[in-house]
Order: structure tokens, then sequence, then C-alpha cells
């Protein structure tokens, strides 16, 4: 038995969080560690990134870096926080950092940098005792793109928590730049968001892929099918649904089998169907879906955007990663088997029927849809939705943001 020391006897010193947390005489006391690094100079050249509460290596952030490191390599310090078993399924390059989500290592650096570049709240930071310091800004890109269900302060299921309610507006009170991609979208930022100022349309820097050379988006496409172990002359579906609030399982149910034999029977070839959940959902994968040579789980690549790129036909309910591949101009379609529920639950900014997409509230609808379907009158429903949420998306957003970036660091913005 180890021999305590006088005072061991007296303290013990154990971490939790950000605080130190000491017993004195078996009573708790917090110790805020984070107020030594509010004191610590800021670094003109670092950006703190991050991808939805500590996932992988994807979403908006993800292209920006990649634009950092092309054009100006080794000028930048990017740490990227990242959860640890999203950090082992990722793929960070050289020139990136990473460090802990939630860590106080991350903390330190979210407090010591000039930019924070993020696709969601600072909510579980701010509960943490970050503060956004004189000097730094913090370009928010958010997550979504031309979406349908409503967000934030739209949904009164969110807002109800008062916790979550004060510190989603101190987060969104901190953002210094609203990065949209469309005028729809830059209306629903000023309604859904709270103290929304400076929106830059400069379209969403992940959807840059949609506008790659022939051989870049095929470079993509052969990891992609590498990755999932898909022979690369078979076709793939990538079914993406979103998540109910509530966790409700039965409307995942989509036959894998039927749509398959429909894709073939309208479009030829051989089909797999690649099964992306959302990550409040992913834990559920085995339960809902026998994953086999031809059906595959899809849910732990990290970028979903790739995934996009790489599949020919696209399939979900309510998930704004749709409108994402619509730039690609493949066929989509809606397998939503909750409409009503949802929009009362959630609520839509606009029906679903006046998307390009074919909706189906069953398997057998869906077949009909697949069956039915027409490609010219689909285009051109593409292209007039576009025009009429006024999306500017061109390939260029990532430019635009490390354009944005570059003055920042130069003080060439105002604070």
């Amino acid at each position: 038995m180890t021999k305590l020391r006088p005072l061991e006897r007296i303290f013990s010193i154990t971490n939790s969080g950000t605080d130190k947390l000491v017993m004195l005489f078996g009573i708790p006391i917090k110790i805020d560690r984070t107020k030594y690094f509010k004191n610590k100079p800021i670094d003109d050249n670092k950006i703190v990134m991050d991808n939805y509460m500590g996932k992988g290596y994807g979403c908006n952030s993800k292209y920006v870096a990649e634009k950092l490191l092309d054009l100006y390599p080794d000028k930048f310090d990017i740490v990227w926080v990242v959860s640890d078993n999203e950090k082992e399924i990722s793929e960070f390059p050289i020139g990136i950092r990473t460090v802990k989500y939630g860590s106080v290592r991350a903390i330190y650096e979210y407090l010591t940098a000039k930019i924070w570049l993020s696709n969601y709240h600072k909510i579980s930071y701010l509960k943490k005792g970050l503060i956004k310091r004189k000097g730094q800004y913090f370009i928010q890109m958010w997550h979504g793109s031309l979406g349908i269900k409503k967000i934030e302060n739209d949904v009164p299921l969110l807002t109800i928590e008062n916790d979550w309610l004060n510190l989603a507006k101190i987060s969104s009170n901190m953002v210094d730049y609203w990065i949209s991609n469309s005028t729809f979208e830059t209306d629903i930022y000023k309604r859904a968001f709270w103290n929304v100022n400076k929106v830059v349309e400069y379209g969403h820097p992940r959807n840059d892929i949609f506008f790659k050379s022939e051989k870049e988006q095929q470079e993509i496409k052969d990891k992609v099918f590498q990755t999932l172990q898909v022979d690369k002359n078979k076709k793939v579906l990538l079914y993406v649904p979103s998540f109910r609030d509530d966790e409700k399982l039965s409307c995942y149910g989509l036959d894998t089998s039927a749509i398959a034999n429909a894709l073939k029977e309208k479009f030829g070839g051989d089909w797999v169907i690649a099964i992306r959940l959302h990550p409040r959902v992913k834990k559920y994968s085995s339960k809902l879906f026998s994953f086999n040579d031809k059906v595959v789980d899809a849910t732990y690549y990290p970028d979903i955007q790739e995934l996009l790129l790489a599949s020919d036909i696209a399939i979900t309910d309510y998930s704004s990663c749709i409108f994402d591949f619509m730039l690609s101009r493949k066929p989509g379609f809606i397998f939503a088997t909750d409409i009503e529920q949802f929009n009362t639950d959630r609520g839509f900014y606009y029906p679903l029927e006046s998307t390009p997409f074919p909706i189906a509230t069953n398997n057998y609808e869906l077949i009909k849809n697949i069956e039915n379907f027409d490609y010219e009158e689909y285009k051109q429903k593409v292209e007039d939705f576009l025009k009429d949420k006024g999306c500017m998306e061109d390939g260029h957003a990532s430019e635009r943001v490390v354009d944005l970036i570059e003055k920042i660091m130069s003080g060439e913005v105002d604070e």
C-alpha cells in the first residue's frame, strides 16, 4: 500500500473537463484552468476548424483547409478538433494538427487562434468557459444547403430547452461572417439564428467538389469504391435518411432488394446500395440493415460529399445533402414515410412537392417513381429550382473563403 505524504491526505487532484478538481478534506473545489489561456497572446496565423461536434475530416471546413494548404503551404497553423474515434477513420493531410474535441488543449487552441472556422454552434465549449476575445474572428459555414426542414429558432421543439437556447444565442452572437450559398439561405440565417449581421454569399466550399475536372472526380470515385469495397463496374445508389428528434426507427424501411431491381430495369447495370445514416442514428446501422456485397455500410465514411460525387443516384427523406447532390444533375428521389408527422414536429420551409425530386411515402410508390422517371423533365426542374432559390454555387466557394481568411490575417478587415 502506497504511503500518502501529509499534504496528500488533505488534497487530492483529478481532472474534470477543463477544470482541475481539488478535493479539500473530501470537498470538491473547481479551478477554471481556461482563465490562464485567456491571457495568452493570439496567434495571428492560427486557424481552428471543426466539423459538427468533433466529427471527422469533412464538410465545408475540409475544403477550405485543402484550399489553404494548396494556395498558402506552410503559412498557417491549421488545427482540427476531432473526437478520437473519428480521427481513426479520417485522413488528415500533412499540414493539419489534430487535437481532441472537448479537451483542455482544444480550449487553449480556440482561445489563442485568430480565426474559428466551423459548421455548428460552440455550445459544448461555452459550457467549458470558452469566450471570444477581442481580435478573434468566427466564420460560421453551417452544414445545410437549401435545406427543406426548419432549423434552430424556427423549430419550437428545439428552443424549449432554455440552457441550449441561451448558449445557441451566445454562439450565434459571436459569429462575424456567415457563409451562404443563396438568397434563400441568407434569409433563413437571418430568421433562424440570432443577431445575424454579416452574411456573404460565397457558396458552400464542400460543393466545389461537383465542379472539379473529370480526372479529379474520377480519382475521388476510385477512392470511394475502394474504401467501400465496391466493384468499379457497379452503379451506386446512396441512401441518406435524416434523423428524427424522437429517434424513431420505423421510417428507415427501404426495400433494398426491390429498389435495386427497379434501378436495373430502368437505368441498366448492376446496383449497389450504400447506406449513410445520420451521426445520431449510426449506432443502429446493423439493426436496420443487413449488409453484404449489394448493400454496404457507408455511415463511417468521413466525407459525405465524396460519397455523393461517387454515386449515380441519391435517395433521402429530408436531408439537405440531396440539394448538394442536385448540383451534379444526377437523379434524386424522396422516400419519406412520415411526411405529415415530420411536418408537424419539425416543419418545412417549402413543400416537398416544389422540389425536383419525385416523392414516395412507401416502397411501392418509390419503385413507381423510378420506373416513370423522366430525366429531361427532372433536369429542367433542377434548373428552375436553383434559380428560384437564388443559388450561386460555381465551384469557387473555397477560394472566396480563403481570400476572406487572408484579408483577416493581414488586417484588411475591420473588427
